[in-house]
């Protein structure tokens, strides 16, 4: 059932919102119905679409798993924060007390986490239970079908192997609202396995993408995983199982190192179908989640007090460009979904779309502000809730990305997002690399791309040759090197102010 969301009058002045943070895997922007998708059903999300307000140019902090949600965590680039997969720091407590959840918990939030906590490589291993009032985490990743374990740091998933990780989810959240304390706002982070590369896999675990993922018997009869989306036809990228090497060449890029390979991210013509089924399955099979999660808040008359932010820590190319996975900086990998829904928003702020160009990063000031919270001075990004509420304020119009994951060959990737162009730069990448190594003042980059996104929004013409866009070229150079010197900078002060530690042997 899809549910009519309630359209209440602001709170009183001073009102402290319960906050609820959604955050998907893998999951890129455009993906859900009401944003336009052909065929994906997803009536929950929709409805939270319809009364809420979306961010069209929402990019991502990074597009990994890890070092994105640590920049959620923080409001923090991956530069600053020195947190991710091919990085030499790990998080440390001093970083954490100043991140969303422990400051939320500070000020008197009742505090849960739920699903994939996601830096668990780095610190709080077996421990990251303890900075939530409520946890029903884990620490590694999890399978579709979670495995029975007897250690509480892998709680809830003393189950049955036929249960499903989502479901499960759900009924965690369920359990933090009957138990969270009323005289107290909460704050509950959710962070979803799915539609993540690695839980369509299990599926049909041991089958690979080359079997239908409902010859598993325990799939048969679902209303998500069984037929949903294998008797309609779907169009995939014309570029499925073509040569990757003609946008990046496999002297800076080397497919073969493991990219290709991870979560079976080799997209062929033979597979693309039975990848994007399963991928557009489990968006289905979250949202129906969700949906329960908002009935249950409407029953209990907490759904008139309670922000909900939804978004995804990255995207994914599945066939584009003759590749899949995350970690470049083109849009299907960088852009995410990001619904903001506040209950007190007058009728005619729901179910607008802005175009400001925003990041991830804004989330942590946003939810802060939301609290009425000061955030820590080093903290960066802008809350959106002036852009929600439709107040006239100053907003940016370039925004600096990154990309640092260098393993599998991954190069290290920076630019500049305009209003109508987007300019990349790729250096070759070194794994576990230290501040010094992201100093890239002097070198020549290996590979350039510019895009004039008005004009080709799937980002396929690169433009750094053609003659005519040499101004335009020169002047994201310029802006690029300047941004990418400041976070530098920023990153230098940061450690001489806040404790961070490094992973390796100095």
């Amino acid at each position: 059932m899809v549910l009519a969301l309630a359209l209440l009058p602001r709170d009183a002045e001073g009102a402290r919102p319960n906050i609820i943070f959604l955050l998907t895997d893998d999951q890129r922007d455009n993906s859900i119905g009401a944003m336009g998708h052909p065929f994906v059903k997803t009536p929950h999300l929709d409805s939270l679409m319809h009364e809420s307000v979306r961010f069209t140019n929402a990019y991502t902090a990074t597009p990994v798993c890890a070092p994105s949600r640590v920049s959620i965590f923080t409001g923090l680039p991956e530069r600053v924060h020195g947190v991710g997969f091919s990085s030499s720091y790990r998080l440390t407590e001093e970083q954490w007390e100043r991140s969303y959840p422990a400051l939320l918990r500070e000020a008197g939030y009742h505090t849960g986490f739920i699903g994939k906590f996601g830096v668990e490589h780095y610190t709080f291993r077996g421990r990251a239970a303890g900075k939530f009032d409520y946890w029903w985490g884990h620490d590694e990743w999890t399978s579709f079908f979670p495995k029975n374990h007897d250690n509480h740091a892998t709680r809830p998933y003393h189950r049955a192997e036929a249960d499903i990780i989502t479901p499960i989810m759900g009924e965690a959240m369920a359990e933090f609202l009957e138990s969270a304390p009323q005289d107290k706002p909460f704050s509950l982070s959710v962070s979803f396995n799915v539609p993540h590369g690695s839980q369509a896999l299990s599926m049909a675990d041991p089958r690979s993408m080359e079997f239908p993922a409902n010859e598993n018997p325990a799939l048969k009869g679902s209303p998500f995983y069984d037929r949903l989306y294998r008797d309609i036809e779907i169009t995939l990228p014309e570029e499925t199982g073509t040569d990757p090497y003609l946008t990046i060449p496999k002297s800076l890029m080397n497919q073969d190192k493991g990219r290709n390979q991870l979560y079976s991210y080799n997209y062929t013509v033979e597979t693309n179908l039975e990848h994007h089924i399963r991928h557009y399955q489990m968006i289905t099979g979250l949202d129906h989640v969700i949906g329960g999660l908002i009935a249950d808040l409407e029953e209990r008359g907490l759904l008139e007090n309670t922000l909900i932010i939804f978004t995804s820590d990255h995207g994914l190319l599945m066939g584009e460009y003759g590749m899949g996975g995350k970690e470049l900086l083109y849009d299907l990998s960088a852009k995410v979904p990001l619904l903001i829904y506040d209950p007190r928003l007058p009728p005619e702020r729901r179910g607008l779309q802005l175009d400001q160009i925003v990041s991830t990063i804004d989330l942590t000031r946003t939810m802060l502000d939301y609290a009425g919270l000061d955030a820590p001075a080093e903290m960066e990004g802008q809350s959106l809730r002036p852009l929600v509420e439709g107040r006239n304020i100053p907003w940016r119009d370039e925004m600096f990305l990154e990309s640092l994951f260098s393993l599998r060959d991954n190069p290290f990737q920076e630019g500049i997002r305009t209003e109508r162009w987007k300019y990349i730069r790729f250096y070759r990448g070194k794994p576990n690399f230290l501040e010094g190594d992201l100093d890239f003042t002097g070198r020549s980059p290996a590979l350039e791309m510019l895009f004039d996104l008005e004009a080709d929004p799937g980002e396929r013409n690169n433009l750094v040759a053609d003659p005519n866009h040499s101004e335009i070229l020169d002047r994201l150079r310029a802006r690029t090197a300047a941004e990418s010197k400041a976070i530098n900078q920023r990153r230098a002060a940061y450690m001489e102010n806040i404790h961070v530690e490094s992973r390796f042997p100095r």
